[in-house]
């Protein structure tokens, strides 16, 4: 397990426990459906054969292999990531690349070869910090002067129907959870494009810029709509909300989240609007 400690030792906590093992366990139908978000990224990031990345909280490492496929030649991927779990199965997805590596760390306070680094990149992994601002001043000193930032992260949760319909259903079944803060970290922390730009400056990144995506994600490829409603509830944010409902409320609740979403299902699958930022930043010269 990691040795985080301090502020982000929850998050390592979580992410060293049964969420990441679930996780890891459903890596293939969790990088199909992130896939399109990731990639939007990628494209943004224009990387180019013998550039160095890092990838900041590149979990089971999709997005680490992507881009050391497009650094290729010459050009070295650092997945970073608190999970011990999804950095099991990076490391297994990664034996046949060769220029990949990957560490168990927290982002927020390693210890990066300074300057080292032309691109740090992710998808999903910077928005549960304590600190972020600090964070993202560490995180910072692996770049090189001029070196860049593209992070994918997701928009507020009201603009993400793939989580909101369901959150909408539970809610009239059970008491939810008090919301968290505007400065509390969370899937959804970085939603809102002011405090994204405020972190980013306040870390020393110049030029920040959010640019809106909006895809169409396919949740539990390949299952029928039970199958991948049942994949939604097991790693979506409802998770642990129906974990402490009754047997027979968390049946209540699946069976009218199964009937809501009848109308997202087709031939392709279960198919539900996704929003998300897609920002670039850059490290003064």
């Amino acid at each position: 397990m990691t040795q985080t400690t301090g502020e982000n030792s929850a998050q390592a906590e979580i992410w060293n426990g049964d969420v990441g093992q679930k996780w890891a366990e459903e890596q293939a139908d969790l990088d199909s459906m992130l896939a399109p978000l990731g990639l939007g990224g990628i494209a943004k990031a224009n990387f180019a054969p013998g550039e160095s990345v890092i990838d900041v909280g590149c979990g089971c490492g999709a997005t680490s292999l992507a881009i050391a496929a497009n650094v290729t030649p010459g050009g070295q991927v650092l997945g970073v990531d608190i999970s011990g779990p999804m950095l099991t199965r990076a490391r297994q997805n990664a034996e046949k690349t060769g220029n990949v590596n990957f560490a168990l760390a927290d982002a927020s306070t390693h210890k990066f070869a300074p300057a080292s680094a032309d691109v740090i990149f992710s998808r999903f992994g910077v928005m549960f910090f304590a600190n972020p601002s600090a964070a993202f001043a560490n995180i910072r000193t692996a770049l090189k002067p001029g070196g860049r930032v593209c992070l994918v992260v997701w928009r507020p949760v009201k603009e993400n129907p793939w989580v909101m319909k369901s959150l909408m259903i539970a809610a009239k079944h059970v008491t939810m959870p008090a919301p968290l803060g505007p400065e509390d970290p969370g899937p959804f922390s970085f939603g809102d494009r002011a405090r994204v730009t405020r972190i980013l400056e306040a870390a020393g990144f110049k030029e920040v810029k959010l640019e809106p995506q909006d895809v169409l994600i396919t949740i539990g490829a390949g299952r029928d709509l039970a199958g991948s409603v049942d994949f939604l509830l097991g790693v979506g944010p409802i998770r642990m909300i129906l974990a402490e409902q009754t047997p027979a409320v968390r049946q209540k609740v699946r069976d009218e989240i199964i009937a809501d979403l009848a109308a997202d299902f087709d031939a392709q699958g279960l198919r539900m609007g996704s929003a998300t930022w897609i920002v670039t930043a850059q490290n003064p010269k």
